[in-house]
């Protein structure tokens, strides 16, 4: 199925762009061990992911965003390799030890607020794996057990948002709080996002052919 972008608001779409745009240079720009890695290659399905993630946004938090990430292409920073290195503290301990102390300090702010955060899309996740369970296990699991083969939502969120500024975080959190009273799951609304891209009508029509397909294994 060809993606397809979804967003119409033509402020929010070039604020999405933007950011998609930026992300995709450092993300490609990662150095990792033994060479570049294959998801390094796939542009189409790291804009789908990024994408169906900044819907959900509102549109100071996405001006904010954004301002980051050309703030840290001034200052020669790459916020996909600071994303990945902080995974390291869950993922592998021993060695991010050894460069702790070359990644930017993060702000007790910028802590304290991720953690909120992070909270609220613990508890939409687990009602997402409900809902649509054949959708969500094909994706990072949510246990919070991450290993060195694969590294949880949970770790890979929480090291995101060590990423961003106060002032996006403080953006994101009226999101995720506004969200909450209206009795909405944004990680439900992200997961709708990303099939709609890949083509589905919907979420549920997705769900239902996986769960269909998966009768038939």
């Amino acid at each position: 199925m060809e993606a397809v972008k979804i967003e119409t608001n033509e402020a929010r779409a070039g604020l999405i762009d933007a950011i998609v745009e930026g992300e995709w240079d450092m993300f490609r720009s990662v150095n990792n061990v033994g060479g570049p890695a294959e998801c390094q290659s796939q542009q189409g399905t790291f804009e789908i992911m990024r994408r169906a993630q900044f819907k959900t946004w509102g549109e100071k938090t996405l001006g904010c965003y954004l301002e980051d990430v050309k703030r840290a292409q001034i200052q020669g920073r790459n916020l996909m390799t600071e994303k990945y290195a902080r995974m390291m503290a869950v993922t592998h301990p021993d060695e991010f030890a050894k460069i702790a102390s070359m990644l930017p300090p993060v702000d007790a702010q910028v802590v304290e607020l991720g953690v909120r955060i992070a909270a609220y899309h613990e508890n939409w996740d687990r009602e997402a794996a409900e809902k649509y369970p054949f959708i969500r296990a094909n994706g990072r699991p949510f246990d919070g057990q991450s290993t060195a083969d694969q590294t949880s939502a949970d770790t890979y969120m929480r090291a995101e948002l060590l990423t961003y500024s106060p002032d996006t975080l403080l953006y994101l959190l009226k999101d995720v709080e506004t969200a909450a009273t209206e009795r909405r799951n944004l990680v439900i609304e992200q997961l709708e996002a990303t099939m709609k891209q890949y083509g589905w009508s919907s979420i549920d029509e997705a769900e239902a052919y996986l769960s269909k397909k998966a009768a038939t294994v």
